[in-house]
């Protein structure tokens, strides 16, 4: 099936659909109101005979006392205790015929006399406190019923002038949107001959859907072509960054081969070089597999940890192995809060990593505490980050000096992934740095059940 007969097809059956489910709810509508307003008519002409049924002697006296009281075309009949007629009211002999409930409670009833629909009030009538007996309202429902007809067949008449039109509209509609999709489709064609990053010629005049998918299809292109150049970078920084350790190992091991055996002196250094060079190769590796495992789903389980003693763990591992002095501050002694340690633990080494590398003086990991929120920033002394670099240091390979970089073993991905790690635990990650005065990385949790 063509997509302009998809186009006619489904828009008139979706608009019959649309028609025929409001003239149900319309019809519904009026017959619920009309219907609430008769049961309010009726509750109020009860409500009024029990207040004069003693004082102007209906029971007992002549039927005609009633009159004032009856519906137009209905009928009023009043019931003793023991659910025996006592007096009755009507003009209609059709509605004489209306058979006797035998119910001890108000309410309404909606049934059928002589073929035609008649609603029922009834009422018991009580007199300081003691029950007398039961008034019945009753009207017939013709009026409501023709009023009812009368409604589904205008709707009905305008659903089908409606239809009959929106098939004209939606031939028109076909042309009117097959077109911009031509030109959408011949683009595409083209991206996929010549392999180049296209962007669709977009009308300013237009700001339709189209319009919105053509610019959403502009911006893909664009991000799929800054994808692609970052790839291209990655893979340069990525050869260039295994190239040198390779490069190492395998000068250090052919070394060994022809020398380090006899001399202890070379074999350590062609070990120690070796294993330095590892260590490199290992933590780049690990960084990228971590980048990209961020996209799956996590099983980790939240836990209630002591904020103080978890940030004072993972400070002494790096006071040990880095010989470097890191100072917990915090004018708590304990912040208790439910999150997932394992994710917390990997952003904060990754933190005191970076700082350990780009500072040579203490480390100061600060941690407060407002409301529901808890906030845990770890601050260097170190060279700093100039501002214009600050917005892209969360981006995946980024590297504020590619120089340093390769020196203090950075690939780029640390930060990326800790905001990554940080926004699944619903917080958020910021930085702060000024050149010459070192740079403060802030996790801000939110949203922890605090203990």
């Amino acid at each position: 099936m063509k997509i302009r007969t998809k186009i006619q097809s489904y828009s008139s059956l979706f608009l019959s659909v649309m028609l025929i489910l409001l003239s149900i709810i319309v019809l519904l509508a009026f017959l619920w109101i009309s219907v609430e307003r008769e049961r309010d008519l009726l509750e109020d002409q009860a409500s009024l005979i029990a207040e004069n049924i003693l004082s102007k002697d209906l029971i007992s006296g002549d039927s005609d006392l009633m009159e004032p009281y009856t519906p137009d075309d209905g009928m009023v009949r009043i019931f003793g205790t023991d659910g025996r007629l006592v007096k009755s009211f009507t003009d209609e002999e059709d509605l004489q015929g209306l058979a006797v409930k035998a119910i001890t409670e108000k309410g309404f009833d909606f049934t059928k006399a002589d073929g035609d629909y008649v609603l029922t009030y009834r009422y018991p009538y009580p007199e300081e406190g003691k029950k007398l007996g039961m008034i019945e309202v009753t009207q017939p429902q013709d009026t409501l019923l023709d009023n009812l007809s009368t409604l589904a067949l205008v709707l009905g008449g305008a659903s089908l002038f409606v239809i009959l039109l929106s098939i004209l509209a939606g031939k028109w509609l076909a042309n009117l949107i097959l077109k911009p999709i031509s030109i959408m489709s011949g683009t595409m064609k083209d991206i996929e001959t010549s392999g180049e990053f296209k962007r669709i010629p977009l009308s300013d005049q237009s700001k339709d859907e189209l319009q919105v998918m053509g610019v959403s299809f502009n911006r893909m292109i664009d991000r799929l072509e800054r994808n692609y150049n970052q790839q291209q970078q990655f893979l340069s920084d990525a050869s260039h960054e295994l190239k040198t350790p390779i490069t190492v190992i395998e000068s250090y091991s052919s070394l060994l081969k022809r020398w380090g055996m006899k001399d202890e002196a070379i074999q350590e250094e062609a070990v120690e070089a070796i294993h330095h060079e590892a260590i490199r190769m290992k933590q780049l590796t690990e960084h990228l597999l971590q980048s990209a495992s961020q996209t799956e789903p996590s099983v980790d389980m939240e836990g209630k940890i002591e904020l103080i003693s978890f940030c004072e763990q993972i400070a002494q591992t790096f006071r040990r192995t880095g010989n470097r002095e890191i100072k917990i501050q915090s004018e708590f002694k304990e912040i208790y809060a439910t999150t997932i340690s394992s994710k917390l633990e990997q952003v904060l080494v990754i933190l005191l990593d970076n700082a350990m590398k780009y500072s040579e003086s203490g480390i100061q990991i600060i941690i407060t505490r407002e409301a529901n929120e808890i906030f845990i920033g770890v601050k260097d002394q170190g060279a700093g980050i100039s501002p214009e670099h600050i917005p892209h240091v969360f981006e995946r390979f980024y590297r504020v000096d590619s120089s340093r970089a390769r020196k203090t073993g950075g690939n780029g991905l640390g930060l990326s992934i800790a905001r990554t790690l940080v926004e699944s635990l619903d917080g958020k990650l910021e930085i702060q740095s000024e050149v010459g005065e070192g740079t403060l990385v802030t996790i801000t949790l939110s949203h922890q059940i605090l203990i």
